[in-house]
């Protein structure tokens, strides 16, 4: 019997344990959910569906699961994986995750939204969150555009509401988990091998990378983009499809290139 190649281990290793972090953190959604339709019954308001309080939070979470991956490498490298190795395994772990939490919210979403319909008191909440980009302008203030602008990438990225159009909303959310996923890797490898200031230069990359992907999405779903960027807004759907695929390529590339040679930190 052929024996499963040391990359797809890896890969099944890591996707099992942070697996299990990303199923305490819907866990912890789930208990919030519920506490909110509770205190909504109580006062006969509406709440937001499970969805969309997963799709809000779960940016922040994976980005850090991204941080987090870079602790693998020494584990691995110190048991003779190599480096080769360990990327492959995390990018495929990265794209499991993508896929399955997404599903996984979607599901316990429907079940809470049954339960909901139920409830007379209660009422579920559809908020236009695409429309939170208009609420930043430009005021001269560059730093506190960008910043605005991270944070709004975070908190609202471009979203797709499941019942409209499920299959393009489990992409878009996969989609933003892979490249926040990424991005969060990129950053702790910059800090690791290059040092504080190369690994501002990567936070650099990161914020950039963020702004952009926020605003080709938008261009692709025909959504309204922030005025920091409407400098972009004739780009066609078709070329900002591909400028996303390479704007994750160029994450994939750096994020090799600094894992490659990265010396083992005793």
């Amino acid at each position: 019997m052929k024996q499963p190649r040391i990359f797809q281990k890896v890969a099944l290793d890591m996707f099992w344990a942070q697996f299990q972090w990303a199923l305490g953190f819907l866990g912890i959604m789930l208990g919030i959910h519920i506490f909110r339709i509770v205190t909504s019954f109580m006062r006969g308001t509406d709440v937001d569906t499970y969805f969309n309080m997963v799709f809000v939070a779960a940016n922040i979470f994976i980005f850090i699961l991204g941080i987090i991956c870079m602790n693998f490498l020494k584990h691995y490298v110190g048991n003779g994986v190599t480096r080769k190795d360990y990327f492959k395994g995390g990018l495929i772990a990265s794209l499991g995750l993508s896929i399955v939490l997404p599903i996984i919210t979607l599901l316990v979403s429907a079940v809470s939204q049954l339960v909901i319909g139920q409830i007379d008191r209660v009422t579920i909440n559809e908020p236009n969150i695409n429309s939170v980009v208009l609420d930043i302008e430009l005021d001269g203030n560059i730093i506190g555009n960008i910043i605005s602008s991270v944070v709004q990438s975070f908190v609202v990225p471009p979203y797709v509401d499941p019942n409209g159009a499920l299959i393009l909303a489990l992409g878009i959310v996969s989609l933003n988990v892979f490249i926040y996923y990424l991005i969060g890797w990129m950053i702790h490898a910059g800090f690791y091998r290059l040092g504080t200031l190369g690994g501002l230069g990567f936070v650099l990359v990161g914020v950039v990378t963020l702004i952009l992907k926020d605003t080709l999405l938008r261009i692709i779903l025909d959504l309204p983009i922030a005025e920091m960027v409407q400098f972009l807004d004739f780009v066609p759907q078709s070329v900002a499809g591909i400028t996303v695929f390479l704007l994750m390529m160029m994450l994939i590339g750096i994020i090799r290139t600094l894992t490659k040679r990265a010396m083992i930190k005793i």
